[in-house]
């Protein structure tokens, strides 16, 4: 027979797919809890019973007990005597170490005769002797209790099966403790007076040689030395004495540099012989040499106003002479207010408008500023002012030579002064800093000497016995802390356990576990069905019942695309055998009949058909005969007992059943089909199982996953949908048939509330009576066949 390649998938009827969801990891500890905990419970209490068994049957320890204080004890050395004081926490950690160690334990054994007692013969193995015994169940703690928590004492317990035993060999150890601490006193304190007397006699001799020496520098210092911290005098008046010297650089090249100025306006002066020009020249004179000079002026101004002098001149040159001076004083008081305000400021501006009015005065009487005239007797010429002014300047630069000669001899003697203070003081600080060493030196000593200890830091300090060891009392097994210790340890055990079954578990835990992980529409879930055995009897899709309405509810899902021409050929199946696609398929074609569809039931798992069975009709002419062409489409078609519900059974057995699937027969029997029939549902073998499925779902417009959940696993389904989506096939959605699972998936929880209200439960005869006429109904149809 030609085999055909199988043709593409159809287009999807009606809703977009989902992806498929990841697989969930719930990992919530509740729901870890609430589903493992029988066996949460279960090693819970076995841990409670193990515990109260070995409280029960332990052997049974005594504890000896013993409380000593230390104390330290001083030498005298720096403080107010001899006395007590208290110890560091390392010192309480070497006397610790000593009662542990085993040289104190073992010769307490063998000193007392305790090594053979049965007790402890009984506890010593050959790996381990008596004093290795002895101190892995020794038990020091330090400190006390409650408010005296701190308090410098060692609580020491030995632990022993035999009470008297305990105390005895307790007791020993701390008493060949006790003879250790006093043969270490003896020894070492004696040598350590002796270290004591010797440093101190050294150091103080040495600290006393350095005093001798600082207070001899003292008396010889110089005058002005005041001790550490003081400020050196002549370094103070060096450093005044070179500001001094900088400040007459600048005044002597101030002075040189207006010196050269006038020089260059005098030599300019020789060249002009118009005086009131050359008054602009007397701007370059500074306001203090202006004062010394108006001075001069008024010398020579006083020797021409005698009697004879002021007969002989005219009022007129008087008056000259007037504005002249004034012209003078103009200029004096502009280049003071150039200092102050500038050249814009309006005053400055005012003083040069009178400058020029006493100008345009002296130009108009030209003959009196005539030097012949007027200035020749007077010596009033800019020429001569200037002249003086040079002489002030080349005095001024004399009198700063000579100070800077001065200031120069003594900057030359505050500095070996300085210098010489200096080194004195460096002197005083050496000689103070070998006190400071001799002092340390000697605190260092007596610091050292007081906590010498060359018996490990220990004959230095006072013990005494607060609590002397006593007959043991037992401390193990308590039944309480064993009972809650194996009750934990159960309680851990059985959450590991049921966490570490819980997360191998790849069972789905609850519907919206499944819904989410495999993304398609859910068409209803089915908890109850009847079995094959009663064939068309036991199909409960007519019924008013939660079963029975969660084919309802798939049907309304599809109905519309089923209706519109999209949707005509339907496929059931599911991942494994036995997940119930046969019985869900079968009750759909019921469902679909009520709403007066024509519905075609085509049993295509050849290798275990049942649809047969499910309908109470004959297997004879079937699928696999109509496929090998040995009979037609109307004689595999058999009416059943339910109106609009017609079959078409597996036929004859075959050994090619995917063959027979896979041929182009089948798409032309299934183009026929719908033409004659609204809805066609087939029946196909578990997607896990065989190939036949993903030969047959490419070819029809959709199909419907079955999943038993009880049975169903993780990765058994999403390999299914991976198979079926691979080869092309499109998804309507799955049902849930939760038979035979837990409380999650129970569909009780869904409709029967509303089957159970009140507010059906007048109209609960009307439903028993419909019930009762769909039975009627079928059995009438069924004695139709017959006939």
């Amino acid at each position: 027979m030609r085999q055909l390649p199988m043709p593409a998938a159809k287009s999807s009827s009606t809703r977009p797919r989902r992806p498929v969801a990841p697989e969930p990891d719930s990992l919530d500890l509740l729901d870890i809890f609430r589903r493992q905990r029988w066996m949460i419970i279960f090693l819970a209490v076995l841990g409670l019973a193990a515990g109260i068994l070995y409280a029960l049957n332990a052997t049974v320890w005594f504890e000896s007990r013993a409380k000593l204080l230390i104390s330290e004890r001083t030498a005298g050395l720096g403080g107010t005597g001899t006395g007590t004081g208290m110890v560091e926490e390392d010192t309480l950690a070497n006397h610790i170490e000593l009662i542990s160690s085993r040289m104190i334990v073992d010769e307490a054994l063998k000193t007392n005769g305790l090594t053979e007692i049965e007790s402890l013969q009984s506890q010593v193995s050959p790996e381990t002797d008596a004093a290795e015994y002895v101190i892995e169940h020794l038990e020091i703690v330090k400190g006390g209790s409650g408010g005296a928590k701190t308090a410098r004492t060692l609580n020491i317990s030995f632990s022993h099966p035999d009470p008297e035993d305990a105390r005895l060999i307790l007791t020993a150890v701390m008493k060949q403790y006790e003879k250790f601490i006093v043969a270490q006193v003896e020894q070492v304190m004696g040598r350590a007076n002796e270290l004591v007397q010797k440093a101190k006699s050294d150091v103080e001799e040495s600290l006393a040689t350095a005093e001798q020496e600082q207070l001899k520098a003292r008396q010889e210092a110089p005058l002005f030395f005041q001790g550490e911290g003081s400020s050196n005098v002549y370094q103070d008046r060096f450093r005044r004495l070179q500001d001094e010297m900088l400040d007459l650089d600048i005044q002597e090249s101030t002075l040189r540099t207006r010196l050269d100025r006038v020089q260059a306006v005098l030599a300019e002066l020789e060249e002009s012989n118009d005086p009131v020009d050359n008054l602009d020249k007397l701007s370059l004179i500074d306001s203090e040499s202006l004062e010394r000079l108006g001075l001069f002026t008024g010398l020579q101004m006083n020797s021409s106003n005698t009697a004879e002098f002021k007969a002989a001149m005219p009022a007129k040159i008087e008056e000259a002479r007037t504005q002249f001076t004034h012209l003078l004083q103009l200029n004096s008081e502009k280049q003071r207010l150039n200092a102050v305000f500038g050249p814009g400021h309006p005053k400055v501006q005012e003083i040069e408008g009178e400058i020029e009015l006493v100008k345009q005065f002296l130009q108009d009487n030209e003959e009196l500023t005539n030097p012949d005239g007027l200035m020749a007797d007077t010596m009033l010429t800019p020429e001569g002012l200037l002249n003086a002014y040079t002489g002030f300047l080349q005095n001024d630069l004399a009198a700063l030579a000579e100070r800077r000669k001065e200031l120069g001899f003594l900057t030359a003697d505050a500095e070996k002064k300085a210098k010489e203070l200096i080194e004195y003081e460096l002197r005083d600080l050496v000689l103070q800093k070998n006190i400071e060493r001799q002092e340390a030196l000697f605190d260092g000593i007596v610091t050292q000497l007081r906590e010498l200890d060359t018996a490990s830091s220990l004959s230095g300090y006072l013990y005494e016995f607060l609590e002397v060891p006593r007959v043991g009392e037992p401390v193990w097994p308590k039944l309480p802390l064993c009972a809650v210790g194996g009750l934990a340890l159960g309680l851990c055990g059985g959450l590991a356990l049921a966490f570490g079954t819980d997360v191998r578990d790849r069972r789905f835990r609850s519907a919206a576990e499944l819904d989410e992980m495999i993304g398609l529409p859910n068409l209803g879930r089915v908890g109850k069905m009847m079995s094959i055995n009663q064939g068309v009897n036991g199909l409960i899709s007519a019924e008013l019942s939660p079963d029975a309405e969660a084919f309802r509810l798939g049907r309304t899902m599809m109905l519309m695309d089923i209706k519109a021409g999209k949707l005509k050929t339907i496929g059931f199946t599911s991942p494994l055998q036995g997940d119930g696609k046969s019985t869900i398929m079968s009750n759909f074609a019921v469902s679909f009949a009520q709403v007066n569809l024509k519905v075609l039931v085509i049993d295509a798992d050849l290798r275990r058909p049942t649809v047969h069975r499910y309908f109470s009709v004959e297997n004879e002419l079937g699928l696999s005969d109509l496929l090998e062409n040995e009979t037609s489409i109307e004689e595999t078609i058999r009416s059943t007992a339910i109106d609009n519900v017609s079959v078409m059974t597996a036929g004859s057995s075959t050994k090619t059943p995917a063959e027979l699937l896979q041929t182009s027969r089948l798409d032309e029997i299934l183009d026929e089909l719908k033409q004659e029939f609204d809805v066609i549902l087939l029946d196909l073998p578990p997607v896990l199982a065989v190939s036949d499925p993903v030969v047959v779902l490419p070819r029809i417009d959709g199909s419907v996953l079955v999943i038993r959940v009880s049975r169903a696993r993780r990765d058994e389904v999403l390999n299914t949908m991976r198979r079926i989506r691979e080869s092309g096939g499109n998804f309507v959605g799955w049902m849930l048939n939760s038979l035979g699972a837990g409380t999650k998936f129970d569909s009780a929880g869904g409709y029967s509330g509303y089957y159970e209200s009140d507010y059906t439960r007048k109209s609960s005869r009307n439903g028993k009576a419909v019930n009762g006429r769909a039975k009627a109904g079928r059995q009438l149809s069924a004695r139709k066949t017959d006939s």
